[in-house]
Parts: C-alpha cells; sequence; structure tokens
C-alpha cells in the first residue's frame, strides 16, 4: 500500500492522517444571491403552501461551498406571512433577529408576552429561549430577514426547539413596554431576566441617527457604520451575533480590511460593488451576499444616490472564544 492508498483507506472508515491537506470541512465562500429570484421563490411559496403545513414559510440560503446553510455559525432565510395567516408561537436556544423588508400595519411579532409592529426597516431581537409568534393582521403580505445562530448552536449540539400549547401566545406587556423599560430614564424596580432583551429598533429613529452623521468622516471600512446596541448591556445586539446598518455615500469607496468573523449583508436600499478577495459582488437593491471570515473586501457605491447594508456578524462570537483578529491592507 503507497501513501495514496493509504489515505483512501483512511478516508473509507471516516479517518485522515496529519499529512494529508485536502480540507476536512467544506469551505464558506463569498456569494451573491438575487433579491428577486429569493422574492419569487417566496411568493411563488404563498400560493403553494400554507404557514400551518410549513411551520415558517421561509426560503433558506445555501452557501455553493458548504452541504448546507449559508456559513458556519450564521444562518439566512426570507419569510413571508399572508393575510390573516400565523406563524405559530414557539422557543429555541438560538437566538434570533428579524429585519422587516416588506411591513404592513397591524403585523406583528409577539416576544415573551410584548407585540413588536412589523414595519419597513425595523429590527425585532428574539432572544434565546423566548417564545415568540407572528401575526399579520392586515390585508397585505409582510416579509423579513430571519437571522438566526442556529449554526453554531448545532455544532455545539445545543439546539433545542419548544412548542407553545397554542398559535399565539397572550399578549401580557403594554405596548412600547421594552422601549419604556430601557429607555434613557429607566424604572428601578423592574428587573432585566435576560442578557439580551426582545427589542424593536424602529426605522425612523435609525434612519435619523444615518442621517445625522453623513457630514462626520465616518468608518474608512464601512462608511457611516452604527451597530444595533443592546439596550441592557451597551454591547452587541445579541451575544453570540450582532446587527449593523451602514450608509455609503454616493461614490464612496472604502479601503479594504479582512477579519476573523463572517458578515452577511442585506442591500436594504440603493446599488452597489463590494470586492471579496478576487470576487467582485454587484449588489442592488434586496439582494444579499456573505463574506467569508478573514477574507479581504472594500464596498463602493457606484452611484449619485446614498446606499443602505444591514449586516450580520458573528464577531461577538470569535471575540468571545479569543479568535477575534483584523487586519488592514498594507499592515
Amino acid at each position: 500500500m503507497d501513501l495514496q492508498g493509504l489515505n483512501q483507506w483512511l478516508a473509507e472508515r471516516n479517518l485522515k492522517g496529519h499529512w494529508d491537506h485536502q480540507p476536512w470541512s467544506q469551505t464558506v465562500r463569498p456569494h451573491l444571491w438575487k433579491g428577486r429570484d429569493i422574492l419569487e421563490g417566496l411568493n411563488r411559496a404563498g400560493e403553494l403552501i400554507t404557514t400551518e403545513e410549513a411551520g415558517r414559510r421561509t426560503i433558506q440560503l445555501k452557501n455553493p461551498g458548504l452541504a448546507a446553510g449559508m456559513t458556519n455559525t450564521i444562518h439566512l432565510s426570507v419569510q413571508l406571512v399572508k393575510p390573516g395567516e400565523i406563524a405559530a408561537a414557539h422557543r429555541h436556544t438560538a437566538a434570533a433577529i428579524r429585519f422587516v423588508i416588506k411591513g404592513t400595519p397591524n403585523a406583528y411579532t409577539i416576544v415573551e408576552g410584548e407585540r413588536f409592529p412589523m414595519r419597513e426597516g425595523d429590527l425585532i431581537t428574539t432572544p434565546n429561549w423566548t417564545w415568540h409568534d407572528h401575526f399579520n393582521g392586515s390585508d397585505e403580505p409582510v416579509m423579513w430577514l430571519d437571522g438566526l445562530d442556529v449554526r453554531l448552536v448545532t455544532h455545539f449540539g445545543a439546539m433545542i426547539q419548544e412548542n407553545f400549547k397554542r398559535d399565539q401566545q397572550p399578549v401580557e406587556k403594554p405596548d412600547d413596554y421594552s422601549s419604556k423599560v430601557f429607555s434613557h430614564a429607566r424604572p428601578r424596580w423592574i428587573k432585566n431576566s435576560f442578557a439580551a432583551p426582545p427589542y424593536r429598533y424602529p426605522w425612523e429613529e435609525t434612519n435619523a441617527s444615518l442621517e445625522a452623521l453623513k457630514e462626520s468622516a465616518g468608518d474608512p471600512f464601512d462608511g457611516i457604520l452604527l451597530e444595533y446596541a443592546n439596550p441592557h448591556t451597551g454591547g452587541p445586539t445579541l451575544p453570540t451575533f450582532s446587527c449593523m446598518i451602514q450608509l455609503l455615500r454616493p461614490h464612496e469607496k472604502t479601503q479594504s480590511h479582512r477579519h476573523t468573523s463572517a458578515t452577511v449583508y442585506h442591500a436594504f436600499r440603493g446599488s452597489g460593488l463590494t470586492k471579496v478577495s478576487a470576487n467582485d459582488l454587484a449588489w442592488e437593491s434586496s439582494d444579499i451576499f456573505v463574506v467569508p471570515s478573514w477574507q479581504w473586501h472594500s464596498h463602493e457605491n457606484t452611484t449619485d444616490e446614498d446606499a443602505i447594508l444591514f449586516s450580520i456578524t458573528d464577531r461577538p462570537a470569535t471575540e468571545a472564544l479569543g479568535l477575534y483578529r483584523e487586519q488592514t491592507e498594507g499592515a
């Protein structure tokens, strides 16, 4: 038996020698998914399957370099709830966010007994092990991005899910409860029981911050970049991943850098180009793309209008494990 034969013999038994440099696992690749394809698939699914049948009517994004999933940590899908539909209540050990891409009046996510309106551009968090369901009481469909750390949770063998006893949980808290409890003036007698509480970040407030900062220098690698801060700690949005929103001014081009964290982007407004290693990802509104860990990347707004990118990064997880590194080009 020669060395090649030994390698084959080991592979047949799910073993591998340290000298064999063939990759053991698959690799996350830079990739862009066209928003028009996602939305067409979702609308067709809306004609063919109900939320009662599917549990959640979502289109999931698969990375071409992986057997399943978008990255090794972050999962992203796009969900549709039609008028009158309920996505039944459950909870799981994976944390989640909803970024609304088509909001409607009287569409809500209910988290831990609090009702959160779903309007375009809103971000709503569903922390680890919180009851949540969705209801569309309007006459228009509502759509949003579902971002979860389920890939990471599954890797640890810690994914657990439990269904609520009814399709919808009762609304037990007044409207805007969380925004009042975690406002600048906070009630001292109410104690928070979550590392990151359920919370809604209204688009009108986020957009106002972006607009107010447009004349500032911004970040050399990301333009006008905001992080959705945990309202309890002021840190990352959630313990395992954080959400960002960034504005690229007309014809703004950022510097190139790389870091040991993966980032998933949604083009919320405008169009542009993101260079990822040797890949040019030309995006327009509603497209989704991924920048894998430790790959050089830069952004460019190629138009005369502002461009806005929403993103999710697993940086909090890599930082917590002492794995985060960042490098600028030329350093």
